[in-house]
Order: structure tokens, then sequence, then C-alpha cells
């Protein structure tokens, strides 16, 4: 199964403690939700997808995987997704594109591909979402602020926030956001270095060990 970069830091990054009911958002392969899976022995996710060649692919990966019982894959667009029960924890890589498409552009690349915007995704967490629950995606850092602004718009608020840097000689490249009902008294924002020297840095290493052999050597 090919690994991102981005989705192999959120699924190392994202709280999983006293979650019972996960959701994962455009979930390709199922990579994120089986992470999930893995690290919470309680959880149940169901794993939507709008390609029905990534919610097959998706299925299978679960089956042959040690918690099939747990996991669930359906062919369903962000936009119309609703389901029984609400989740404690929803999860995305949603799709983007580059910051200097003009905006026309993009719009028609995303209904060729039948993708969803931004809003429509931030509407299937608040429909979703349970009081209490958190939510989180990750972003490119050069779109960090128009994608702050939609989700704060819906309501939410910004509970935590990872800018992920390469190297420390270059600005951030990713950033991974936390969002929630409730009002948040205090912000927490942190830093990962993935690169240091001629490998990866130690933070690095101890955040995404558990799941990729080159991060924990």
């Amino acid at each position: 199964m090919k690994v991102s970069t981005d989705s192999l830091i959120l699924g190392s990054y994202v709280p999983v403690a006293g979650v019972c009911r996960a959701l994962d958002l455009g979930t390709g392969s199922g990579l994120l939700a089986l992470m999930l899976a893995q690290r919470q022995p309680m959880l149940r996710v169901d794993a939507i997808d709008a390609d029905q060649d990534a919610v097959a692919q998706a299925r299978e990966n679960f089956i042959a995987s040690p918690w099939p019982e747990r996991m669930t894959s359906y062919l369903a667009d962000v936009a119309s997704w609703q389901a029984s029960q609400n989740y404690d924890l929803i999860i995305c890589n949603p799709p983007y594109f580059p910051q200097h498409l003009a905006s026309a552009t993009a719009a028609r690349e995303m209904a060729r591909q039948g993708l969803a915007p931004v809003t429509a995704w931030l509407a299937c967490v608040l429909r979703n979402l349970s009081p209490s629950g958190q939510f989180y995606w990750v972003v490119p850092a050069d779109q960090k602020a128009p994608r702050t602004e939609a989700a704060t718009a819906c309501g939410l608020q910004l509970r935590d926030e990872l800018l992920v840097y390469s190297t420390l000689r270059k600005g951030p490249r990713l950033v991974i956001q936390g969002w929630q009902r409730e009002p948040c008294q205090h912000l927490q924002q942190r830093e990962l270095v993935i690169h240091a020297g001629k490998g990866y840095s130690a933070e690095f290493r101890r955040l995404t060990g558990e799941f990729y052999l080159a991060g924990s050597g």
C-alpha cells in the first residue's frame, strides 16, 4: 500500500484516546482508517469514498487486516453522507489544488474528477460530528489561511495545530489542524521537522515509528 507522508503524519498525530466511533472521509486505500484501528483497539471506523475503485481497494485492505470486524468501507460522497450515529472523531486528507490555479479552473477540474469543494467536506463534518467530537485534517501550508477561514465560518473552533517542515531551512509545507464544536480556551501549536541531516529527525521517528519502518530505525 502506498504511504504518503502527509497521511502518515496525520494518522500518527491524531489523538484517539477514548474514541469509539471514527469516520475517514475520502479514504482512498484506507490507510488512515487502518492506522486509527491499530492505535485504538476499541475503535470502529467507517470509511467513505466517491471512487468505486478506491472503495474496493480499501475493503480488500480492511479484510486483510487484523481488525476487519471493526472497519467498513462505503461508496459515498461527502455531500450526501449521513450516518445513523455521530462520530467521536472525523479525519480526512482532502484533495487540493495548487494556489496558483484560478478558482474557475480548479472548479472545472473538481467537477471533472467528481470532487467536492471544501465547503462540502466541512458540511459533512458538521452533520456527522458529535457535540464533543473532534475533526482533524491536513492542508498545504499555502492554503492554511483559506481553509482556516472556511472552517471557522462553519462554526468550528480550532483546538490544535501542527506545522510540518521538511527541513529547518525551509518554511512549513503542511499543517495539521484539529477542530471541535465547543469553544476552545487555548490553542496548542506545535512543530515537526521531518528530516535532520541525511535521515529522519528523532521527533519524526518517535511519532511515526509504530507504522513506518523507515521512521523507526
